[in-house]
């Protein structure tokens, strides 16, 4: 293989013009041109056979690349999703998950426990406070 070898050369003003050609081309090859196909078909299914609304071309290219997308899901060959069982636990491995539950529902508990009582203290220290402020302005 060249060490110089060059893939694509864009010179000047003329090749960034040639691309933009391109991908003009492709864009309207693959998404303008489907797009109104779509609303063709589209509009003339819904205005000679179903009371269905017509489309725009916007609502055209949106009908396309779901047509496009779903055809792409359904032709690929690894699937998105896929549905297997999940292996049982064993006895040991299910008393152990029972055991943390256990535990954990001990300990939010006690923190509930905690948190009432630094609660109700917070609640006393401010009555005092309260009543000592009356006091001294009575």
């Amino acid at each position: 293989m060249k060490k110089n070898a060059k893939i694509i050369e864009i010179k000047g003003i003329r090749g960034i013009f040639m691309v933009l050609f391109i991908a003009a081309c492709l864009g309207a090859g693959f998404v303008v041109f489907p797009a109104k196909v779509a609303v063709f078909a589209w509009n003339y299914v819904a205005l000679n056979y179903i009371a269905l609304p017509t489309i725009s071309l916007w609502q055209g290219l949106l009908l396309w690349s779901a047509i496009a997308i779903s055809v792409y899901i359904i032709n690929s060959k690894s699937k998105a999703l896929s549905y297997r069982s999940t292996a049982q636990l064993s006895e040991a491995e299910m008393r152990m998950l029972m055991d943390r539950i256990k535990i954990q529902a001990e300990a939010r508990r006690l923190n509930n426990m905690l948190m009432k009582e630094n609660f109700e203290k917070k609640e006393e220290s401010k009555d005092i406070e309260n009543k000592d402020i009356s006091e001294k302005h009575s």
